[in-house]
């Protein structure tokens, strides 16, 4: 436990030496490393499977927070929001969890199983189980890390999004599929790629979330005063 505190104290001392020279090429490496120590907090706080959920809600809010807007450091960032929903996260990763477990058997009934129905009945069935599941896992935890709801309305907010954006929903799906196919062949990029995706996905995602707080936008007159979640 002492040697995990020392790497924390460490890796936070490591994103205070923020290059200060004002070069495109300091700070492309300077976005690098925040992203390769994003990538590895990531990976780190998933090892116990049900925390992915709030480690990716919190990977999504460093990157656009510390990497995309220069605000505070990674490790700090990222811990706040990964405490801040950790309970909500892991309730989330549960439900999907137990959504692909649905999936699975329902692929292997339609595998195996001699259930004599309708073709098109079983495609359609599989269509209506795998599209909840498959159009909101872009979504859900980049909305995690924005909004405060209950599961039940986080859950609307990214279905909403995914059907309202579809062309968007699709070009989010297909990067992640790609994503988890290329960690599938070289496992050893599971600490980077993560980081990655969160911050090309980020551009596609936060057009579609400052669609939905224009009203808070509206409370702020002057925009040098913005919150950073709204520049």
């Amino acid at each position: 436990m002492s040697g995990y505190i020392i790497l924390m104290v460490c890796i936070e001392e490591v994103q205070k030496l923020k290059f200060s020279m004002d070069s495109p090429v300091f700070n492309i490496a300077d976005q690098i490393t925040d992203l390769l120590v994003a990538g590895f907090l990531w990976l780190v706080f998933s090892a116990p499977v049900i925390t992915i959920g709030p480690a990716s809600a919190a990977l999504y809010y460093t990157v656009v927070k510390v990497v995309r807007r220069k605000r505070e450091t990674v490790t700090k960032s990222f811990l706040y929001a990964f405490r801040l929903n950790l309970w909500q996260g892991i309730g989330l990763t549960i439900l999907y969890l137990a959504y692909g477990i649905v999936l699975v058997l329902f692929m292997n009934f339609v595998r195996f199983g001699e259930s004599g129905l309708n073709p098109y009945i079983v495609v359609l069935a599989g269509i209506m189980i795998v599209a909840p599941f498959l159009f909101t896992l872009p979504y859900i935890f980049p909305v995690l890390s924005r909004f405060q709801f209950k599961i039940s309305g986080l859950l609307q907010y990214a279905l909403h999004m995914s059907i309202r954006h579809f062309i968007t929903t699709g070009v989010l799906l297909v990067m992640l599929l790609g994503i988890c196919f290329f960690i599938y062949l070289f496992p050893f990029f599971l600490g980077i790629l993560p980081g990655i995706y969160a911050y090309g996905a980020s551009f596609l995602i936060e057009r579609v979330l400052k669609g939905y707080l224009s009203a808070e936008r509206e409370k702020y007159g002057d925009e040098n005063g913005l919150p950073w979640y709204l520049e």
